[in-house]
């Protein structure tokens, strides 16, 4: 959900989504202007150039990390399970402004990789203080990003390594790990 309304949430997704599909190359003024339904001058109405689109993005990744971090705090199934489980969430809004700030970043574009950095430190910094344990942690971060990595490969029936019954193994096991237990 873009926080944005109108026109320019409309120019905002449609730039966030040529990222995902066609990479930087693809993502021009005159392409995000059609799947915005709206003519280059009316889009550069709301965004004046490409560096105010990318701006824009990091805003709202920003935002809806927070959200995201808040969300990971109260989560009534726990901080561990809530994490690994939307890691698999590749079709969300914010999976889309991840995955098109890191576009860009793949470029050198400094403040892309800082907002994803700051992204991941939040996120970080929610599960130490769930776990209590640094360590336990970033394993839970590797953990998800490994699963977000393999879910966007979109890997075929029979080398499916994240069914349902794996996930709840990995979940099972780290929350035995938070409690000083064993995994059963």
């Amino acid at each position: 959900m873009i926080t944005l309304e109108g026109p320019a949430a409309r120019v905002l997704s449609a730039y966030t989504h040529l990222m995902v599909e066609r990479g930087i190359r693809g993502a021009t003024l005159e392409g995000v202007a059609a799947r915005a339904g709206l003519s280059k001058s009316g889009a550069l109405h709301h965004f004046a150039s490409v560096s105010a689109l990318q701006a824009a993005l990091f805003i709202e990744l920003r935002a809806q990390a927070r959200r995201d971090a808040d969300e990971m705090r109260t989560a009534p199934e726990g901080v561990v399970r809530y994490y690994i489980v939307s890691s698999l969430d590749r079709d969300s809004e914010l999976e889309l402004l991840i995955e098109a700030a890191y576009r860009i970043a793949q470029t050198g574009h400094e403040a892309a990789l800082e907002v994803l950095r700051e992204c991941r430190r939040e996120w970080l910094d929610v599960l130490a203080a769930a776990t209590g344990d640094e360590r336990l942690a970033r394993m839970v971060l590797f953990a998800g990003d490994g699963m977000n990595h393999n879910a966007l490969m979109d890997l075929p029936v029979g080398e499916d390594v994240l069914t349902p019954e794996h996930v709840e193994e990995l979940i099972v096991a780290f929350e035995a790990m938070q409690s000083g237990g064993t995994a059963a």
